[in-house]
């Protein structure tokens, strides 16, 4: 049967964070929008739970932000959340060396690039010739754009390394954990192209959007909820529970989708925001006969692994900590950074691009988080009273040169049918920045496709 609400509205498949930016961008503007989530719950590779245990509130994965992620900040003002994330004073990062113990990579408040200047000469960590040897990098990204920047397309973040003469120190201390956290993947397989615009976003652009950005909340609460009531305030309609299955096709324009459950939902224009597996199945046969269409069937994701371990009583004195050269790469004090109020330590221990990972126990991955910890903070000599293993084995889109051509656009030449999402086009790393940026493109897409077929 025919949905009883009036046709003419926009249909948003997914309800991961690039849905709900497009169904909070189309309802600020007036459009009838619904969004209809597979799921019993909104958020998709972004959510939280309450570990039925201790109470305390679980991310499915650690997502690390920056302040220069100018879209998620400006979608968290959007629906009320933004004072639920916690922006550094001053950027710091906190690494842990096998050898060397604790260092700080800090910037001053300088202006552009000589907080970069700074931070590098003053990073301990490093000799003094590979720190001289990081400036020439840093010089380099500084100087990546137009024909520079293109010249990146097609090499790996190690080869780019490699050609500004960095070190394998210099790669395991600072590079690695540094493009892992931002493009899940390992510097010898992900982008140089977009590892270099990620980093010339973050670093030169001024020292306050190399702060991080730490959500002092569960990510359900930093990014859905306000979400979801945004969407009703502003007259959207969201469905859970709510299984596409096909997207209708008249052979010239998208007229609706269509339910699990045999309903058929009229729509003038449709965006979806699902991975590239999903919308493999829904897209028209017509879209399909194009390899660059048939060829996001082939997209291999990368897992994220997060370990959460509880003791009793405090386990590290940080907020947070990279481990350098182990299989954890970064480690979270939620209780610091929750407010967690109870006298139990908790942390979340990271595994990014676990792709050797992903397949071992739950007791083997809780023994190698604890080796790793224990390897920076040895006083820690407590076993954890409750673990909780969370895998994500579909977390991003890995990007390097052997398939950045696998991302399409999110215009498709449907003329009513877009594609939102961190593994389309926005020359960015698959993050939430770029899941956000993906919708807001769908957006205007949507806007000038109403208004165009109106007039």
């Amino acid at each position: 049967m025919t949905a009883p609400d009036s046709p003419g509205r926009v249909v948003i498949v997914g309800g991961g964070l690039s849905g709900l930016g497009a169904a909070v961008g189309l309802t600020s503007r007036g459009i009838h929008t619904l969004l209809l989530e597979q799921k019993p719950a909104l958020g998709g590779r972004a959510y939280s739970f309450t570990d039925p245990t201790t109470g305390d509130t679980i991310d499915n994965g650690q997502h690390m932000l920056i302040a220069g992620y100018d879209r998620t900040l400006e979608f968290l003002g959007t629906i009320g959340t933004l004072d639920l994330l916690a922006i550094q004073p001053r950027p710091a990062l906190l690494f842990h060396h096998p050898e060397k113990g604790f260092h700080w990579f800090r910037l001053p408040k300088l202006p552009s690039p000589f907080h970069l200047l700074w931070g590098v000469i003053t990073f301990t960590l490093l000799s003094v010739s590979d720190r001289i040897r990081m400036l020439r990098a840093g010089l380099a990204i500084r100087r990546a754009e137009g024909k520079r920047m293109e010249l990146l397309r097609g090499k790996t973040i190690e080869q780019w390394l490699d050609s500004v003469a960095q070190t394998a120190e210099c790669k395991r201390s600072f590079w690695e954990p540094l493009a892992v956290s931002i493009m899940n993947e390992h510097i010898g397989q992900a982008s140089a192209y977009l590892f270099v615009r990620s980093l010339r976003k973050a670093f030169f652009s001024g020292w306050q959007n190399s702060a991080l950005a730490i959500p002092r909340v569960g990510l359900s609460e930093l990014y859905v909820d306000g979400a979801r009531e945004y969407i009703a305030q502003h007259g959207g309609t969201i469905r859970c529970g709510a299984d596409v299955v096909a997207v209708l096709f008249d052979g010239v324009s998208v007229t609706g989708v269509q339910l699990r459950d045999g309903e058929m939902v009229d729509c003038r224009a449709v965006i979806l925001a699902v991975p590239p597996n999903k919308a493999a199945t829904l897209l028209p046969d017509k879209l399909l006969q194009d390899s660059s269409y048939a060829a996001i069937r082939n997209i291999a994701p990368s897992p994220i692994i997060s370990i959460h371990l509880w003791f009793d009583g405090e386990v590290m004195d940080h907020e947070f900590v990279g481990l350098i050269g182990r299989t954890v790469q970064w480690v979270f004090n939620k209780k610091k950074i929750g407010g967690e109020t109870h006298e139990r330590g908790h942390v979340s221990a990271v595994i990014s691009a676990a792709y050797d990972a992903v397949s071992c126990t739950n007791d083997e991955l809780v023994g190698i988080a604890l080796n790793d910890l224990r390897s920076a903070y040895p006083r820690l000599t407590r076993e954890p009273t409750h673990a909780v293993v969370i895998r994500e084995k579909r977390a991003t889109f890995p990007v390097g040169p052997a398939t950045e051509h696998l991302r399409v656009g999110q215009k498709t030449p449907v003329v009513n049918l877009f594609l939102a999402g961190d593994w389309t086009n926005t020359d960015y790393p698959a993050t939430i920045e770029a899941a956000l940026m993906s919708a807001d493109r769908c957006v205007e897409l949507v806007l000038n496709c109403i208004f165009s077929r109106k007039s």
